[in-house]
């Protein structure tokens, strides 16, 4: 009897020990404005539902969101862990370096979007366009919607261009890709297109994806959002060669797609602009009217988001139209607002100048 309770005393205080040295990873969480808090000794199972879940060295399942945490360190994975330290200290190269050496070597799923992702963000700020475009390759076969969501930034480099759209139409051929995944790369090769200036093609790949279709009943919200984009894109597109009404056609059949408020935000002033183009140079009263209204529907919208997106251009329209319509006092109002409303901004600084090429407001 002494004999097995010795062996358990003993071996109990190994089980923790074991326990222990298992739990080697570091979770940092961001709360609020201040700086984050390591949380250390933990050991990180996976992701669910964009939650980190992960062990404390207590013994206790816990989960916190992504979005709060700005650092993971694994002891199991270095390069990730070196990745993540160098994208917390800016030093975008060598977390470009880092991750992409993750994605080569880790089985992790939920590791191997988190690197994707974070090698676009990266690859962005250090102006690597190539290491941008292979990462967003790499999201878009985890997760098509993230993807769509963080496509790389264009740079007016036609060389690097000219390299990406050779590498998207390598991956695009891949027999593994699902219709969501060729609807994003199609997307993404539209815009690489239409930065090149090859309109042909961009018309082509875009008449090849609308072919393929999107099924937008019954959606998942990751394939509405896959499908949102590329109405947008057929929709930018149209408006890009001057097919207003075309635009505004795609736009209002497909408002039912457009729920995050980012993409309603988008499409309502893509709309206003198709509205405001279809007139071309008309000064006739009504549709002028019509156009503003279609402005304004924008800024009452967008004025609550985060970084009112569209609201200056759009006022800055409003402003412009209000003029066409011989209405000085309401045009140099708006241009008020909007340099008050948005100093420091180069809106603000062009709305300055036009309230002072109009002069004083009529009085009376």
């Amino acid at each position: 009897m002494r004999s097995g309770r010795l062996s358990r005393t003993i071996c109990l205080p190994l089980v923790g020990l074991i326990a222990t040295l298992a739990r080697a990873d570091t979770v940092w969480i961001q709360s609020g404005s201040g700086n984050p808090i390591a949380i250390s000794d933990v050991k990180v199972t996976g992701v669910e539902a964009d939650a980190l879940l992960f062990t404390t060295g207590a013994g206790r399942q816990t989960s916190k969101p992504l979005a709060q945490i700005p650092q993971i360190k694994l002891d199991d994975e270095p390069n990730f862990s070196a990745a993540e330290e160098a994208f917390r200290d800016s030093q975008f190269p060598v977390a470009v370096d880092n991750y992409r050496k993750t994605l080569g070597t880790t089985a992790k799923s939920w590791l191997k979007e988190r690197s994707a992702l974070r090698l676009v963000q990266a690859a962005n700020k250090s102006n690597n366009f190539p290491a941008a475009v292979e990462g967003f390759v790499d999201l878009l076969q985890i997760t098509p919607a993230l993807a769509t969501d963080n496509k790389p930034a264009i740079p007016k480099d036609a060389s690097s261009i000219g390299q990406a759209i050779t590498f998207v139409q390598q991956a695009s051929k891949s027999p593994q890709l699902k219709p969501d995944q060729k609807t994003v790369l199609g997307n993404f090769l539209v815009e690489l297109y239409n930065a090149k200036g090859d309109t042909a093609s961009a018309n082509a790949t875009l008449g090849q994806i609308s072919k393929g279709g999107t099924n937008t009943e019954n959606a998942t919200q990751e394939s509405r959002r896959v499908a949102a984009d590329l109405k947008m894109t057929e929709a930018r597109q149209a408006y890009s060669q001057g097919q207003y009404a075309r635009a505004a056609q795609v736009l209002n059949a497909s408002g039912g797609l457009f729920t995050e408020p980012q993409e309603r935000a988008d499409a309502l002033y893509l709309l206003a602009q198709s509205t405001a183009g279809a007139l071309g140079n008309s000064d006739v009263p009504d549709p002028l009217k019509d156009a503003a209204l279609a402005y304004m529907r924008v800024v009452a919208y967008c004025q609550a988001l985060p970084g009112k997106p569209h609201v200056a251009d759009s006022l800055m329209n409003v402003a412009a139209i209000e003029e066409k319509l011989k209405n000085k006092k309401e045009a140099l109002a708006v241009y008020n607002q909007i340099a008050d409303e948005f100093k420091g901004t180069a809106a603000a600084a062009r709305a300055k100048e036009e309230a002072a090429r109009l002069g004083p407001a009529d009085k009376g």
